[in-house]
C-alpha cells in the first residue's frame, strides 16, 4: 500500500513523502556466511530478531527501559548483546550483569556503583555530595540477564529487584556506608516497555539451521575450511531441508514427551540443545560424507550426544532410538544400515600428532583402545599424579563424549554419576588428548572465598589474556560455599564474574585487548574491550562439572535445588549420564586387578567378583521394594571389594610363608640335634613294613645312627662346656646388673646437672635477648660519632651525668681503674672515672677505632 501527500508550506515550496508497507526482512542486510566465523558467533537474521532489534534501538535511544521476556533459548541475550555492542551510537556505553539465585542487593549496588564516576555537585545544590553517574556526554545501559533468578526473602520480596525499583522510582540510591533508607516497594515492571520474545516458530528455526547446514554442505562453513578450501558435499545437498525439518521434529517430540521429574530433574531442553546437534555435525568434513547413509549416521550420532547421553535408563534410551529410526524410515533407509554396530562414536583423536585433526567415525574398538592407552602413557610420563584406568568400552565411550564437548566452541559438560565412576579421571585424560591444561582447585581446611576467587581469576586470565585452552574441572564435593556455584554459573552464562579484577588487572585486560578490537574495526571503548576479553574466555575455557544426582538422597535434593538456582548448569552444558558399570566393565576391572597378584589363578575369581557385585545390586532393589530404604552399590564399592581381596590375599600369603619358614627351620634343627632324639624315629621306621622307599629310609637312618655314635663323646664334652659357660654368664650378669644400677644413678645426677645448666642457659639467653637491642642501638650511635664529638667531650670541665656514665662504662670495659676522690659526706671516698677516662680521649681517632674493634663476645664476667 502506498500513499502520496503534500505538506503545507510557503508558496511554491512543496515536500512530498511516501508511506508504504515494507517487510521486515527487506530492511535487513542480506546474510553472508563468513568462512572463518565461529559457530557460537553465527547470527542468522529472522523476522523476529529484526523486529526486536529495531524496537530495541527505538526504545533505548529514547531513554526508555526495556524488559525482554520469553522462554529459554529464544535468542534474547544474543539479540540484545549484538545490539548493545555493535549497533548503538558511541555515546551509549553498555554494562552486563547476570542474576542468580544467590545474587544480593548489596552485590548489585556495588557492581553498578563501580561502573559510575563521581560527579561535581551542581552549584545550585551545594548540599549534595557524592553524586555518581556516567562520564559527561555518555549514557550507560545496564543489561541484566536472568532478572527473575534472585531468591525470595522471608516476606516474598527479591532484594536485588527491590533495589532496581528504588533506582527507577527515585533515580538513584544512597551510599550504604553513609546512610541507610527503607527500600521502596512499588512494582518495578511499570517502568518498562515490554518486548516479548516468543518461542521461535518452525519457519524461523528452519531458516536459521537450513542456512547453517547448507553452508556446511557447500564447503563454506566448518572447522576444516579455516585452513583450506573444502569441496563440500554436493551429493547430499538435497538433504538439507528434510534433515533440518526432521531434527526440529525430534526436538519438539523430546520436549513434549521427556518431561522433568524428581528423578530426572535435568530433563529440561531448549533451543541451545537443538543448535548443538548442528554444531556437532559441522565438526565433520563434509567432503568425507559421501552418501545419505553416512550423513544419517553422523546425524544420529550428534542427536545421541545431545539428547540420548542424558537419559537415565534403558527404557528412555530405547524410546529415543525408535524415534530416530522412525524418521530414517521416511528416507527408506534401514536403521541397521545406518548403525551396523553400537555404540556409534566419532572422534578427532585417532591420529595423534596430526596438525589437522579430522572428526571421523571410529570403526575399530581395538585401535581406539591402543590410541587412548598411548595418550594415557604419555600423560603419566608428564604428570606426577598417574592415571590408572581400565579401558573398557563404556569408559572409552565417555572419553569420546567428553572430547567432543571440549573441542566445541562454548563446550561445557555436566557429568552426572555416582562416586567412583571415573568422571574426573576421564576428564583429565580427555583434556590431555585435546592438548588442554586441566585445572582443579585444591581444597584445604582454610580454603574460602578469597582463595576461590584467586584460583578462578588465575584461570580466567590465562584463558582471556593468553588464549590458553583450559579445562576447569569442578566437583560437587568441592562446594564449600554455594557462592562457588554462583561464580560457575556466571562463567558459563557470560564468561565474567562481577567485581573480580583489580584496577591494575583491568588496565592489563584493556591494553591486551585493544589490538584485537582495532583489527575488527570497532571503537576501543571499555565495553568493547571487556566484551572481547569475555569472548576470549568463553572460547578458551571449558567447564566440566561432576555431580551426583541420586534423587532420594540428600545429595539428590541438593542437586535439584542447584539446578533451579543456577540454570546455566543445564542450559549451557552438554550432559553425560554415567550409568552403572555393565558386566563387561566389571570383568575388565577385575581382570586388571587380579592379574597383578602373583601366583593367582584369576580366571575363576573374576566371575565370582562380578557375581558378588551384581547380586548385591539386585538385593538393593529388593531391599528398596520391601523396606522402602535405599542402599547404593557404586563402582567405588566394587573397587573397594577388589582392593580388600588383594590385601587379604597378600596377608594370607605372608602368613603361609611365615608358617612354611618356621616349619623348615624346625626340621633343620631336628636334623642337627642330639642322637637320642632320633632313636624313636629309627625304631618307628624299622617297625614299618619294608617297602623299597622305607628300605632306603631305614638305611639312611642306620647310617646316621653310626655317625651319631662316633660324635657322642664330643657332644657330651660340649654339654659340659656349655654348663660351665652358663655359670660364668650368670656371674657376669650379676656384675653387669650392679654396673647398670650405678650407671643409672650417675645418669640421674648428670640429668639434674644438665637441667640446672639449661635453666642457667635459658636465663642467660633471656638476658642476652634483652641486651642485644641495647647493643644494636649503641653500635648505631657509635657509628654516628666523629672525632669532633670526642674532642668536644674531652674539653668539658664539668661534664653532665650522662657523659660521665658513658666514660665510666668505657673505663670498665677497658679495665682502667678509677681515681679515688672525696665524696659528698666528709671522710668518704668515691670512684671517679672522669680523670682517667680523659686519657682515653687524647687521640679521638684511636679511641673510636678501639671502640669499633672492641671484642663484645668473649668478655669475662665483671
Amino acid at each position: 500500500m502506498q500513499e502520496w501527500g503534500e505538506i503545507p508550506g510557503p508558496p511554491l515550496c512543496h515536500l512530498w513523502f511516501q508511506v508504504a508497507w515494507v517487510k521486515w526482512m527487506d530492511s535487513s542486510a542480506s546474510f553472508t556466511m563468513m568462512p572463518d566465523i565461529s559457530y557460537c558467533d553465527i547470527i542468522v537474521p529472522t523476522m523476529d530478531t529484526v523486529q526486536m532489534s529495531y524496537l530495541l534501538d527505538m526504545l533505548l535511544t529514547n531513554h526508555k527501559p526495556v524488559l525482554c521476556i520469553g522462554p529459554t533459548g529464544t535468542g534474547k541475550t544474543l539479540t540484545i548483546s549484538n545490539k548493545l555492542l555493535k549497533n548503538l551510537p558511541l555515546e551509549y556505553v553498555s554494562h552486563f550483569l547476570t542474576f542468580s539465585a544467590r545474587t544480593s542487593a548489596n552485590q548489585t549496588q556495588d557492581l553498578i556503583d563501580s561502573k559510575l564516576d563521581k560527579r561535581q555537585a551542581p552549584s545550585f545544590l551545594p548540599g549534595r555530595k557524592g553524586v555518581f553517574g556516567p562520564p559527561l556526554g555518555r549514557n550507560f545501559i545496564f543489561f541484566i540477564d536472568d532478572l527473575n533468578m534472585p531468591a525470595l526473602e522471608t516476606y516474598g520480596a527479591q532484594p536485588p529487584i527491590e533495589l532496581l525499583r528504588q533506582w527507577m522510582d527515585h533515580g538513584g540510591w544512597y551510599d550504604r556506608k553513609i546512610i541507610g533508607r527503607n527500600v521502596i516497594t512499588p512494582r518495578l515492571t511499570r517502568h518498562f516497555n515490554y518486548l516479548s520474545f516468543a518461542e521461535m516458530d518452525g519457519v524461523s528455526k528452519k531458516r536459521i539451521f537450513s542456512t547453517i547446514l547448507g553452508s556446511w554442505m557447500d564447503g563454506f562453513l566448518g572447522e576444516k575450511s579455516y585452513w583450506e578450501p573444502v569441496s563440500g558435499a554436493p551429493n547430499i545437498a538435497h538433504f538439507t531441508d528434510p534433515l533440518v525439518e526432521a531434527t526440529i521434529k525430534v526436538y519438539s517430540t523430546i520436549t513434549s514427551q521427556l518431561l522433568p521429574t524428581p528423578a530426572k530433574s535435568h530433563y529440561t531442553f531448549n533451543l541451545r540443545d537443538l543448535s548443538k546437534v548442528f554444531q556437532g555435525m559441522l565438526m565433520a568434513d563434509p567432503a568425507k560424507v559421501e552418501d545419505e547413509v553416512q550423513l544419517l549416521r553422523l546425524w544420529y550420532h550428534e542427536n545421541c550426544r545431545v539428547f540420548r547421553d542424558r537419559l537415565v535408563n534403558e527404557e528412555d534410551r530405547s524410546w529415543f532410538d525408535k524415534l530416530l529410526e522412525s524418521y530414517m524410515e521416511q528416507w527408506e533407509v534401514a536403521f541397521e544400515e545406518v548403525c551396523p554396530f553400537q555404540p556409534i562414536l566419532y572422534g578427532d583423536f585417532m591420529s595423534p600428532g596430526s596438525d589437522v585433526k579430522s572428526y571421523e567415525l571410529i570403526t575399530s574398538e581395538k585401535k581406539m583402545m591402543q590410541v587412548i592407552e598411548e595418550y594415557m602413557e604419555d600423560y603419566n610420563q608428564i604428570n606426577t599424579a598417574k592415571l590408572r584406568l581400565v579401558l573398557f568400552m563404556d569408559a572409552m565411550s565417555h572419553i569420546c563424549r567428553i572430547s567432543r564437548t571440549l573441542r566445541q566452541a562454548l563446550g561445557n559438560a555436566l557429568l552426572l554419576g555416582v562416586g567412583g565412576s571415573g568422571r574426573s579421571s576421564l576428564t583429565r585424560l580427555a583434556s590431555h588428548m585435546a592438548e588442554y591444561e586441566c585445572f582443579q582447585i585444591e581444597l584445604s581446611k582454610n580454603y574460602g572465598m578469597t582463595e576461590w576467587r584467586d584460583d578462578v581469576k588465575k584461570v580466567l586470565l590465562k584463558a582471556g589474556l593468553h588464549s590458553l585452552p583450559i579445562t576447569f574441572l569442578f566437583s560437587d564435593t568441592q562446594i564449600k560455599n554455594e557462592s562457588f556455584l554462583e561464580d560457575i554459573n556466571n562463567v558459563l552464562n557470560s564468561g565474567d564474574i562481577p567485581n573480580l579484577y583489580t584496577l591494575d588487572e583491568q588496565d592489563q585486560i584493556v591494553n591486551t585487548m585493544r589490538p584485537y578490537i582495532q583489527e575488527q574495526g570497532l571503537q576501543p571503548t571499555k565495553a568493547n574491550l571487556m566484551a572481547a576479553y569475555t569472548r576470549h574466555i568463553r572460547s578458551n575455557i571449558h567447564v566440566v562439572l561432576c555431580m551426583r544426582p541420586r534423587s532420594p538422597s540428600p545429595i539428590g535434593e541438593a542437586f535439584r535445588a542447584r539446578l533451579r538456582q543456577f540454570p546455566s548448569l543445564v542450559n549451557c552444558c552438554t550432559i553425560d549420564w554415567f550409568n552403572e558399570w555393565p558386566a563387561e566393565a566389571l570383568e575388565s576391572v577385575a581382570t586388571t586387578f587380579l592379574n597383578e597378584i602373583p601366583e593367582l589363578e584369576a580366571s575363576s575369581k573374576i566371575q565370582v567378583c562380578v557375581y558378588i557385585h551384581q547380586s548385591v545390586a539386585k538385593k538393593c532393589v529388593e531391599y528398596l521394594a520391601e523396606l522402602a530404604r535405599h542402599n547404593y552399590v557404586t563402582p567405588k564399592s566394587y573397587l573397594e571389594l577388589l582392593n580388600i581381596f588383594s590385601i587379604l590375599i597378600g596377608q594370607k600369603k605372608q602368613e603361609l610363608k611365615t608358617a612354611k619358614n618356621r616349619m623348615k627351620s624346625g626340621l633343620d634343627k631336628v636334623a642337627q640335634g642330639p642322637a637320642l632324639s632320633l632313636v624313636p624315629i629309627t625304631s618307628y621306621f624299622l617297625s614299618l613294613p619294608l617297602t623299597p622307599q622305607l628300605l632306603r629310609t631305614s638305611e639312611d637312618v642306620a647310617k646316621m645312627q653310626e655317625e651319631l655314635e662316633v660324635v657322642r663323646p664330643l657332644l657330651e664334652e660340649a654339654a659340659k662346656d656349655t654348663t660351665l659357660t652358663m655359670e660364668q654368664i650368670k656371674m657376669d650378669t650379676t656384675i653387669a646388673e650392679e654396673t647398670r644400677n650405678s650407671v643409672q644413678a650417675e645418669e640421674i645426677k648428670a640429668n639434674e646437672k644438665a637441667r640446672k645448666a639449661q635453666a642457667i642457659a635459658d636465663d642467660a639467653q633471656k638476658d642476652l635477648d634483652e641486651a642485644l637491642p641495647a647493643l644494636d642501638a649503641a653500635l648505631a650511635s657509635l657509628r654516628n660519632l666523629n672525632k669532633n664529638d670526642v674532642t668536644e667531650v674531652r674539653a668539658m670541665q664539668r661534664p653532665p651525668p650522662g657523659v660521665k656514665l658513658v666514660i665510666e662504662a668505657v673505663c670498665i670495659m677497658k679495665g682502667i681503674k678509677p681515681k679515688k676522690v672525696p665524696g659528698e659526706k666528709p671522710g668518704t671516698k668515691v670512684d671517679d672515672y672522669w680523670e682517667p677516662g680523659k686519657g682515653l680521649l687524647q687521640d679521638p681517632g684511636r679511641f673510636l677505632e678501639n671502640l669499633f674493634k672492641f671484642d663484645k663476645v668473649s668478655r669475662p664476667a665483671t
